[in-house]
């Protein structure tokens, strides 16, 4: 069995990481309260039931909005639903390889 990487996808990694750094890394140093000992709690409105944050989903929302612009939130759809026809190996690769960074909004 092969298991090099086709020749795309080492440079796809490295696309996405200096997004990763440019775009989402400032946004978790901005809001460090949701990744330090604190997360739970500021992620939480305890006074509404325990669902989550409002100031918490506009934060993955932002996120989710950054990633869209740059391409990588559809990439695995179809060109013509606004995705970059990411393969199911372009995929499980980006995948193992966001699991590597550790926790934050990359993931």
């Amino acid at each position: 069995m092969d298991f090099t990487l086709p020749e795309h996808l080492p440079g796809l990694l490295a696309e996405m990481d200096a997004f990763i750094e440019a775009e989402i890394k400032p946004l978790e140093r901005e809001n460090m309260q949701y990744f330090d000992r604190r997360r739970e709690f500021a992620r939480t409105d305890l006074d509404n039931g325990g669902i989550p944050a409002r100031a918490w989903e506009d934060l993955l929302d932002e996120m989710r909005r950054r990633a869209d612009k740059a391409g990588w939130l559809r990439y695995g759809l179809p060109s013509r639903f606004g995705g970059r026809d990411g393969s199911n190996l372009d995929m499980a690769v980006i995948r193992e390889h966001l699991a590597h960074k550790g926790l934050g909004l990359a993931q």
